[in-house]
């Protein structure tokens, strides 16, 4: 897994980007894993979430955060 700075992530968009289709790519701010980059095909095995239309991926959306409303008010609440 490779690890970057925003900085050199910001100015070598590309290169990341592809390096990601192989293997995440941690993007760090002030030497503090801030996001993770990766494949949407990673994503989805991941996630468990199929290449769906628009219309579905919102029932799913709404689906997930219905099933994990209570974890989600709890930690807007802090």
């Amino acid at each position: 897994m490779s690890r970057v700075s925003a900085t050199e992530f910001k100015n070598n968009i590309g290169a990341f980007s592809d390096a990601a289709m192989h293997e995440p790519v941690i993007i760090t701010n002030h030497q503090r894993d801030r996001l993770v980059l990766m494949s949407a095909e990673e994503y989805r095995r991941l996630t468990n979430v199929p290449d769906t239309p628009p219309d579905d991926r919102k029932r799913l959306i709404r689906e997930r955060a219905n099933y994990h409303r209570d974890t989600i008010i709890e930690l807007a609440q802090r």
